[in-house]
């Protein structure tokens, strides 16, 4: 038996796939949402890879039907970004959501350097 048939069969099995990739620096977690605002799952993304979510083994009658939003958290729970309207068997990258896409202290701002050991360079 030929590995392509194989595969064909066996992906199509599942109702719904989603390709997440964590193409940015950070570790991530990425929240899966239904159309409905539930929340299905949360999974743990390393930088630089990419996880493969699946709901309905068997394409059962219960699996979650899109469009899905997949919210991207910090480790220390900051919002990086998110990412609506996800359609099912699709892929989709942290970089390309919506939001600050920093974390920690990435996302603050620079403090004020002290103006003493600082000056200004004048010139005359």
């Amino acid at each position: 038996m030929k590995p392509l048939p194989f595969l064909l069969f066996f992906s199509t099995l599942f109702g719904v796939t989603i390709n997440i990739h964590n193409d940015s620096i950070y570790t991530l977690n990425a929240t899966i949402y239904s159309k409905t605002n539930i929340e299905l799952t949360t999974v743990e993304i390393r930088p630089s890879h990419m996880i493969t979510w699946s709901d309905s083994l068997f394409d059962a009658k219960d699996y979650s039907k899109g469009p899905f939003t997949i919210d991207f958290t910090c480790p220390n729970g900051d919002s990086y970004g998110t990412v609506s309207k996800v359609a099912q068997n699709t892929t989709i990258y942290a970089k390309r959501s919506r939001g600050r896409k920093k974390c920690g202290s990435d996302s603050q701002p620079k403090p004020h350097q002290d103006f003493e050991k600082n000056q200004p360079h004048w010139k005359y």
